[in-house]
């Protein structure tokens, strides 16, 4: 099966020429590679990886310098060929993106309550970014003839016609809830590595185009509408994702939405798949690992934003889950980020 992509080439539009690179898909994946920005703009790092299904899934992290804050700074040009039509799918989870869509002479802007949805045969595109926060960015690429694999002609049809994006080529940003986008984002490991990493990434975003499908295609399809404790237990999942601090009990959340004690534990499972404090817990040491990797913010406040009386405890919870100390995780990051880089030839 060829690659989803056949040639791709960014332009740092620091300096277009010289920092230019064109890659063709033999070897497809991108090891994490340092964004070629000027010091004084910021710093950070992209990768793009290749999975068996012949998907292409890339994750970007930047950050940016005081001095720029509130800037919107064009970044790079991104110009690419596909073999066929794909259903690119990009999301932040962290910050806001701005893409100039050369082809269609259409800008796009897109955060982390929503998605931008392209269905093309080939790109190109200028990405400028907010500069006020950290940019945290997953994409992901995927040949119509793989989708339709992957969910059957008719379903594949129907997800892009809920989309908007039927034809070719369509660019549409769309609101997405938070549990979906969650899934996307969570998709890569920092941890894993070789095929292990890739199957672990494959799973992740098979689980995230089936809720897509669900969510999209159910509601094209005017399907039974959720019932109102169904709308409850969802509004309760987003807001205790943006909670900081100790989660309520069940007993206080069951008052606060109004659903019965036992209807919310059961209810939840079935939604999210887990009980409510196991989920919640799986997904704030996520966020944890995340801020642990990318910033010097104290492990203390880490634990406290996550709701633990003790640090120990955190270190305790993080280990049970990733199987490592978060203070490992962080003398790794340090020792990466204390190693300078090869001037580039």
């Amino acid at each position: 099966m060829k690659p989803a992509i056949t040639n791709s080439r960014f332009s740092w539009c620091s300096d277009p020429e010289k920092s230019a690179m064109a890659f063709l898909y033999t070897e497809p994946d991108m090891p994490q590679t340092q964004y070629q920005i000027p010091a004084e703009i910021g710093e950070g790092w992209f990768r793009s990886i290749h999975l068996p299904m012949n998907m292409v899934i890339r994750r970007g992290v930047l950050h940016f310098k005081p001095d720029v804050a509130g800037k919107l700074l064009p970044v790079a040009t991104i110009e690419e060929r596909f073999w066929e039509p794909v259903l690119c799918v990009q999301s932040a989870k962290k910050g806001r993106v701005v893409l100039l869509d050369h082809d269609q002479q259409k800008e796009f802007i897109f955060s982390h309550n929503n998605a931008l949805f392209e269905h093309i045969a080939a790109r190109n595109s200028l990405v400028r970014l907010d500069a006020s926060d950290t940019i945290e960015m997953t994409t992901l690429i995927i040949g119509d003839s793989v989708l339709q694999q992957l969910l059957g002609e008719e379903e594949a049809r129907t997800l892009l016609e809920a989309l908007t994006v039927q034809s070719v080529p369509a660019t549409r940003v769309q609101k997405v809830p938070h549990h979906i986008n969650a899934l996307f984002h969570s998709s890569i490991s920092d941890q894993l590595t070789g095929h292990i990493s890739k199957l672990y990434i494959q799973a992740k975003v098979l689980d995230y185009l089936c809720a897509l499908s669900q969510y999209f295609v159910g509601a094209a399809r005017n399907l039974k509408p959720e019932s109102g404790i169904e709308a409850r237990i969802h509004q309760m999942h987003d807001d205790l994702l943006q909670l900081k601090g100790k989660v309520p009990s069940l007993n206080e959340l069951a008052a606060t939405y109004d659903v019965p004690v036992r209807k919310l534990k059961e209810g939840f499972s079935a939604l999210y798949g887990k009980s409510i404090f196991g989920y919640i817990s799986e997904v704030r040491l996520q966020e944890a690992h995340a801020t642990l990797a990318n910033t010097d913010v104290a492990m203390k406040i880490i634990a406290i934003n996550l709701g633990f009386s003790h640090v120990n405890h955190f270190i305790s919870a993080f280990g049970r889950q990733f199987g490592y100390s978060p203070g490992s995780l962080r003398k790794k990051t340090e020792a990466r980020y204390d190693t300078p880089l090869d001037d580039p030839a």
